[in-house]
């Protein structure tokens, strides 16, 4: 086969047309919510979209003979859109002398460098997942790396990313709920759907509130079917839409670890301490992700598959003489926008839950029961409502004679005291 300009190992131009990419993705929820639109000016797009969202504003009657009031325009923050641009690149050089050690064939080098390609475009694509998970998460973008440090602001008020939920056992979780509906009502706003983790899903079926609520008395101390609290959430509160996220990425920025080989630094595109609430929108969707062109583009525009429409990432190579060195690079200008900022209401859980609720024990048996905090790390302490039938040290109980007592988990979170509590039954045999 023949390299582009004589240069072993760079596709030619034309090659990078005819290659489909299409990686390999998780299939990340938060996909239905935020699409990928490309733009040839991301400025006018996201001020489209500002102007386009925004609560209807009332115009005023005039007299004939009156001047015209004149309306306003949505800020938006495209000082740092050119801040978006994302990119990654590879020493292919390195990589080809290292593939033709292994014995690797010419003929078959044509692959290895388009496999390349594909997976730095991943990495960008990764990148931009991350970007709209947190705007969903906090309402604002964040760039802290490669010597930038800024803030994508889109005007999501303090008021709608100040609630925090309280998800122990013993909690009032339909009165929380209820409180940011109605807050929400007030803003104009329905509330039809929310993302979270299956942790905080959990908790919520664990809830004695809502297991009295949702089962009556008789169902207290038995987990609530996924199903039962998906019909109450949507009954009582209007929530028709629940997505759990709890995909993870390599968070790994060239971290090499003793062994020589990359370490991987795991996190959670969406964080497991965040309730997003959101209100409906006319095309169902939360926001979009605008790519526009990258101000180096050299080589062809390579797609990466999504939602509805695809992103745009590009693929060039590139040499440099100082040292003699083919880089492949990947790279993509993107901005994640909100539809209308006014229809997340964000909430942080902050609590304690144990993993089980109730306990069935014979006389001198044991149990260890394993208390979780949100945030993570907070001091547990450890009580039991009867020394007499049980006792608890560190979580673990210990039975001492027939009958039933409450163990309880405390915990004080930013000057909030939460609890969880375990009912556990002694029995005479078990």
């Amino acid at each position: 086969m023949s390299w582009e300009n004589g240069i072993y190992g760079m596709i030619p131009k034309d090659d990078w047309l005819s290659i489909p990419f299409n990686p390999t993705r998780q299939n990340d929820p938060v996909d239905s919510l935020f699409g990928d639109e490309k733009t040839d000016n991301l400025t006018a797009s996201w001020e489209n979209i500002a102007a386009e969202y925004q609560l209807p504003a009332m115009a005023q009657f005039h007299a004939f003979d009156t001047k015209t009031n004149t309306t306003y325009r949505l800020p938006v923050d495209n000082r740092n859109i050119e801040k978006g641009l994302i990119k990654v690149k590879i020493n292919q050089s390195e990589r080809l002398q290292a593939l033709l050690k292994t014995g690797v064939r010419d003929d078959a080098m044509y692959n290895y460098v388009v496999q390349d390609g594909a997976r730095l475009a991943e990495q960008v694509f990764t990148r931009t997942k991350v970007a709209k998970n947190e705007v969903l998460a906090t309402g604002k973008f964040t760039i802290v790396e490669n010597n930038l440090n800024l803030t994508v602001d889109y005007g999501v008020k303090s008021e709608q990313t100040s609630f925090v939920l309280d998800l122990s056992s013993t909690a009032d979780i339909s009165s929380q709920l209820q409180n940011i509906i109605e807050t929400a009502e007030e803003m104009g706003k329905t509330i039809t759907g929310m993302i979270t983790s299956k942790k905080n899903i959990t908790k919520m079926r664990r809830n004695a509130g809502l297991q009295k609520e949702i089962n009556s008395n008789v169902g207290v101390g038995a987990l609530i079917r996924s199903a039962d609290l998906s019909a109450y959430l949507e009954d009582e509160f209007g929530i028709t839409t629940i997505i759990t996220n709890d995909l993870r990425y390599n968070a790994n920025n060239n971290i090499i670890g003793a062994d020589g080989r990359p370490v991987v630094v795991t996190k959670r595109y969406f964080p497991d301490d965040k309730i997003t609430f959101f209100a409906s929108t006319p095309n169902n969707r939360l926001g979009i992700g605008l790519w526009g062109d990258p101000p180096s583009v050299i080589n062809p525009l390579m797609t990466a598959s999504a939602s509805n429409v695809s992103p745009y990432v590009y693929i060039d190579q590139f040499t440099e003489n100082d040292p003699a060195v083919l880089w492949t690079r990947a790279s993509g200008l993107f901005v994640p926008v909100i539809y209308d900022p006014s229809t997340l209401f964000i909430a942080t859980t902050n609590g304690i839950s144990l993993d089980k609720t109730a306990v069935t024990l014979a006389a001198e048996g044991t149990a260890t029961l394993t208390a979780t905090t949100t945030p993570a790390g907070a001091t547990v302490t450890w009580s039991t409502s009867d020394e007499d039938v049980a006792t608890v040290s560190d979580g673990t109980v210990t039975a001492v004679a027939v009958g039933k007592a409450t163990i309880t988990a405390t915990t004080e979170i930013d000057g909030h005291t939460y609890t969880a509590s375990c009912v556990v039954t002694v029995s005479a045999g078990v």
